[in-house]
């Protein structure tokens, strides 16, 4: 009897998975995704631009599992039994499952400030930056202030920086945690420079309609979108997995959270040495393809490979469409102005090539 192996979510990691378990032998995959396709979310900041058609960020899983007979099952989990091993959708339905993969993604974290997730817009899917761009065409002469001065936020203010009024809001006292203090720096001038109006060192207390009340200053917005932070899905507590405080599975250093269930992507924290590794894309797809060892190897009843150690190839961030920043290679060359935006589009595009090779295609998606 064939293998039932359950993925919950087509991210990155999901989809990293699916390339490579999907060659296992008398194994039966199937994908549980509400969504029609595969999101590019490091790429949904650029989708913002004026004239960038957001469906062009979006691979969609027909041409994706096309002939692969990997089965898309368009619905929503909201319950995970170990025990029984099933997984349990919003339409009633129970799938069972021989082998699971937990990787959902993550959703926008919202600090309890009065008025925030009322009035503010997140940018964490497709359907946000359809929302986004919708309130954008109203009036181009709005006001946009970005919450949050993470690689998310950065990028979403340089980007729509030359079409609108653009404010950037950042509690702490610097830009971009996850890249030194030089570049950090050098982001911040740029942005200055493309006309962001950037107030760090201020946090945010209220939201109230059209106005944002910092410690000290009191902020005119039309458009307001968040950028804090993210989260693991809520819906992950009514399930019976072991939960850290933070409502993140408990997931061992081999990606297993169970015997037979793992996790990969957002809902897996992983760490190097004392030190978090920051959610990327990124980290997700190479999760996904190390989780599919380590499944394969327990379906076969041999050891797991060794501890999972990403070697991130790189941190590019946009600053503009001709400017971004960050750092490459083993041990964090830092590159800065428009060669590191050339190499943030290669990425994309190398990304797009990964994926069509690993599903069999002759062309890159």
């Amino acid at each position: 009897m064939a293998e039932r192996i359950v993925v919950i979510g087509g991210g990155y990691a999901g989809l990293a998975f699916i390339g490579e378990a999907r060659h296992i032998p008398d194994s039966q995959i199937v994908l549980i995704d509400p969504g029609d396709g595969h999101e590019l979310i490091p790429e949904l900041p650029e989708a913002l631009r004026m004239h960038d058609p957001i469906e062009e960020h979006v691979v969609q899983f027909h041409d994706v599992l096309e002939g692969t007979g990997v089965e898309h099952c368009k619905e929503r989990v909201v319950d995970i039994r170990m025990d029984a091993r099933e997984v349990r959708l919003s339409s009633g339905e129970a799938r069972s499952f021989d082998w699971l993969l937990v990787s959902p993604g993550s959703v926008s974290a919202y600090p309890p400030i009065p008025g925030l997730q009322e009035r503010s817009l997140p940018l964490r899917n497709a359907h946000d930056a359809f929302k986004i761009k919708e309130r954008l065409r109203e009036n181009p002469h709005q006001r946009v202030v970005v919450v949050g001065g993470g690689l998310t936020g950065v990028e979403v203010a340089g980007i729509l920086a030359p079409d609108h009024d653009v404010w950037l809001i950042e509690g702490a006292p610097r830009l971009l945690p996850a890249l030194g203090i030089g570049l950090a720096h050098y982001a911040r001038s740029r942005l200055q420079v493309a006309g962001v109006k950037v107030i760090m060192g201020q946090k945010l207390e209220r939201v109230e309609e059209n106005t944002l009340k910092l410690q000290r200053d009191e902020i005119h917005y039309d458009v307001l979108i968040w950028a804090g932070g993210i989260q693991a899905p809520r819906w992950l507590r009514d399930t019976d997995l072991p939960l850290d405080d933070r409502g993140y599975p408990v997931v061992d250093s081999t990606g297993r959270i169970g015997e037979r269930v793992f996790a990969a992507g957002d809902v897996w924290r992983v760490w190097v040495g004392h030190q978090e590794v920051p959610q990327t894309a990124q980290l997700a797809s190479m999760a996904g393809d190390y989780v599919a060892e380590s499944m394969t190897r327990a379906i076969r009843g041999e050891p797991l490979p060794a501890p999972f150690q990403p070697r991130l190839r790189g941190m590019l961030i946009s600053l503009d469409p001709g400017i971004g920043v960050g750092w490459v290679i083993r041990g964090g060359i830092p590159v800065r102005g428009s060669s590191a935006r050339t190499l943030k589009n290669l990425s994309f595009q190398q990304y797009r090539l990964k994926l069509s090779r690993a599903f069999g295609r002759g062309w890159p998606f």
